[in-house]
């Protein structure tokens, strides 16, 4: 029974959720069925090793039925019981964790009943609630709607005994939501279409941005919507400008967007910071490195307290580039142990290589790359070329000749790496290969040859479509042209 889908479920609880699932199970007010009760107790005995040696069929039904004989249909009908229990379970949590839910439910259960008193203090209480929260974002301006359309009927039911503001609240929050969906929509729809080539976004998502424009000084104050229509300008028109009036919204608007939000809108300005530095625009490279440190300080790129080994690659390259050594070592060293048990030492030496390349500490460059693991393919390229780049710089020839041949033979046997990878890494290795040739030979060539074999050099430089470190290659470059006497 291993593969029934309720294991699966079952495997993503941390062990207090199985043991409130137990608890829910044993409930009377929630299940009456014993055989219920005994399948999610030995389920939770054997947490977590839902694997095939404790949940074969026989074992479980002589757990839940001990000493019955074994009737295959009457366990399946108990794992479907399960199941439809475990989804009543996962709806009660669900509703543990939204208060403002609860208060909905309370008022409706009170109205229904005709139990006035009571009913306008929990409208009171709920109000209140709901203006402790710091966050307004769409989903805070949805519940003022929800409880002001409560309000509202209540008010049609009682008309009488007072007056009520509650349907001109109710139109000002759905305005509220609707903007600030509509915009949030706007920016991703804009995203997709030049992704995906669609054709025009949906004339709604035109309207409300057109809305927007129209009422966006009145409605500034509103945190998403002004953060979202700045992110949509942002994004449609492509102007550095809009990008940096988008980083102060984002500075004035953050105390009051929930994180899921926030690592949204972070991923669209660090996308438009890529974008511009793929064009060239240098002073985007500081621009994503202070995203990546705002992040940082907020928590924003860590999942269930865990630094992803690839944030912490793009944190240290971006801060080696802009030649933060002290930052990145501090860094690399700082988040190690946030990184995922299985990945963290490989990460962090390849990294902490990476550092020490920056540093020109090659002796330590080449200690930590003969302990990286070459399973991951990202890895194992990334790693060749911190190689290949080490032994150029240290004038190792016949290492370097010997890693380039290696690797044109790893091109070639490797067979899923993408068309435009495989040509980026073999250009670089290439390329580099033959600048060495050339620098290893000034002193044998004549000064007509140096130049020749430089100016072919800088033709395939020009001609190749993809190279990997390419900045790197070109400094290299530079650096021969002007010992050639073209610089």
């Amino acid at each position: 029974m291993h593969n029934h889908k309720l294991i699966p479920v079952l495997k993503s609880f941390s062990r207090r959720e199985m043991t409130r699932f137990l608890e829910f199970a044993c409930s009377p007010y929630f299940n009456k069925h014993e055989g219920v009760r005994a399948l999610v107790a030995y389920l939770s005995s054997i947490y977590p090793d839902f694997d095939e040696r404790h949940c074969r069929r026989e074992l479980i039904f002589q757990a839940v039925f001990p000493g019955e004989a074994h009737g295959q249909p009457r366990l399946a009908l108990l794992f479907t019981y399960t199941y439809r229990l475990l989804g009543q379970f996962l709806c009660a949590e669900q509703l543990e964790q939204e208060p403002p839910a609860r208060d909905l439910l309370l008022l409706r259960g009170l109205r229904g009943r005709q139990l006035y008193p009571h009913y306008e203090k929990a409208l009171e209480g709920a109000r209140s609630r709901a203006l402790e929260p710091p966050y307004r974002d769409s989903n805070w301006h949805y519940h003022q709607y929800q409880l002001a359309a409560e309000a509202d009927y209540f008010y049609t039911l009682t008309s009488e005994r007072r007056t009520d503001n509650s349907l001109e609240q109710k139109q000002e929050a759905l305005d509220c939501f609707y903007l600030a969906e509509k915009l949030r929509d706007a920016c991703e729809m804009e995203v997709r279409s030049r992704i995906l080539k669609l054709g025009r976004a949906p004339s709604g998502l035109s309207r409300a941005v057109e809305e927007a424009r129209r009422q966006i000084e009145e409605k500034l104050g509103e945190p998403a919507i002004a953060m979202y229509y700045r992110l949509y300008r942002m994004i449609s028109e492509g102007a550095p400008a809009s990008y940096f009036e988008a980083r102060r919204a984002l500075e004035e608007c953050q105390p009051f967007l929930p994180a899921p939000e926030l690592k949204a809108i972070y991923n669209y300005l660090q996308n438009y910071c890529i974008q511009q530095i793929n064009k060239g625009d240098a002073p985007f490279l500081e621009e994503i490195f202070r995203l990546y440190q705002a992040q940082l300080g907020h928590g924003l790129l860590l999942e269930g307290g865990q630094l992803s080994e690839w944030h912490y690659k793009n944190i240290v390259t971006t801060g080696l580039r802009l030649h933060e050594l002290p930052w990145v070592r501090g860094f690399i060293e700082g988040f190690r142990e946030k990184l995922p048990p299985e990945v963290r030492d490989n990460a962090y030496r390849f990294n902490l290589a990476s550092y020490y390349y920056a540093a020109r500490q090659y002796g330590e460059v080449l200690r930590l790359l003969t302990q990286v693991e070459y399973s991951d393919l990202r890895y194992n390229l990334g790693a060749k070329a911190l190689l290949l780049r080490t032994y150029y710089d240290l004038e190792e020839y016949e290492a370097l000749n010997s890693l380039a041949d290696s690797f044109k033979q790893y091109l070639h046997r490797n067979k899923l790496m993408a068309d435009v990878r495989r040509q980026g890494y073999y250009n670089l290795f290439m390329l580099t290969r033959r600048a060495a040739t050339l620098r290893y030979n000034l002193g044998y060539y004549s000064p007509e040859r140096s130049r020749r074999e430089l100016q072919k050099l800088q033709a395939g430089i020009r001609k190749a479509a993809a190279i990997f470190n390419k900045g790197w290659l070109l400094e290299k470059v530079g650096a021969l042209a002007e010992m050639v006497g073209e610089g």
